[in-house]
């Protein structure tokens, strides 16, 4: 049979299971409160690399942001810089379409004003070498060609005095040297363009000083006194009866 347990015994032993308990919830918490440590080290740690990156991540957009008001602004200056040169194009445009009227207008005007001297240009062309050519550089003092400077010099002589003027000199060599066919062809238009009408007699018509002028004769009896041929028109004003040159004839004698 044991002996009984004394009370300072049981009290000690008591005193040491119970030490030993709080030692193991002791430890057991500084566990707990070690690990939980950890984890906030842990958690901090990946909150802080977050924030890190949001940071970074926040930096970024503010760089970008700032790019970007740069790049609209520097659109928006394009831009305005764009409207002004529109606006200043349209100015232009509308000064050069403004220009290009009164340049339609005045052409048209010249047209209008030089329109007998183009026509009469036009009558003379294709006569080059010819002595009706020559004739008709020599009235003009220049060569007849398509221009203004040619249209003015006409306006200037005076189409008539041209036509006049070029007859005669045509028809003192007209003996010698009869008219070409394009010569012959040209005359009616140039007349015309010149506001003339031709004097031309047919043969058999009564040979008279006073409205044609003897080139030369021929021998034939039988039309002594008539007109033969003709070899170069006269003219006259048109819707006058007075000739500014005489046509050139031959007659006949006896």
């Amino acid at each position: 049979m044991s002996e009984p347990t004394s009370p300072l015994t049981f009290a000690a032993a008591l005193r040491a299971e119970i030490d030993a308990v709080v030692a193991r919830y002791e430890a057991m918490a500084r566990a707990h409160e070690e690990t939980l440590s950890a984890i906030r080290a842990r958690e901090a740690e990946a909150l802080g690399k977050e924030l890190a990156a949001a940071c970074v991540e926040r930096d970024g957009l503010r760089v970008e942001a700032g790019a970007q008001k740069v790049e609209i602004a520097t659109l928006r200056a394009e831009v305005e810089a764009l409207t002004r040169e529109l606006d200043a194009t349209r100015g232009r445009a509308e000064a050069l379409e403004g220009a290009a009227r009164e340049a339609g207008e005045t052409a048209r005007a010249l047209s209008e004003q030089f329109a007998a001297e183009e026509r009469f240009v036009t009558a003379c062309a294709g006569l080059e070498g010819s002595l009706l050519g020559e004739a008709l550089k020599s009235a003009l003092g220049r060569e007849i060609t398509a221009n203004p400077a040619t249209y003015a010099a006409l306006k200037g002589r005076g189409l008539e005095n041209i036509v006049t003027s070029t007859f005669k000199e045509r028809g003192r060599s007209v003996v010698q040297a009869p008219l070409l066919e394009r010569e012959r062809a040209a005359i009616p238009g140039i007349a015309a363009a010149a506001g003339c009408e031709l004097l031309t007699p047919t043969p058999g018509t009564r040979y008279a000083a006073t409205a044609m002028d003897k080139a030369s004769s021929v021998s034939q009896p039988a039309e002594e006194g008539n007109v033969v041929e003709c070899l170069i028109p006269g003219a006259r004003r048109g819707g006058t009866e007075g000739a500014l040159v005489l046509p050139r004839v031959v007659v006949a004698t006896g």
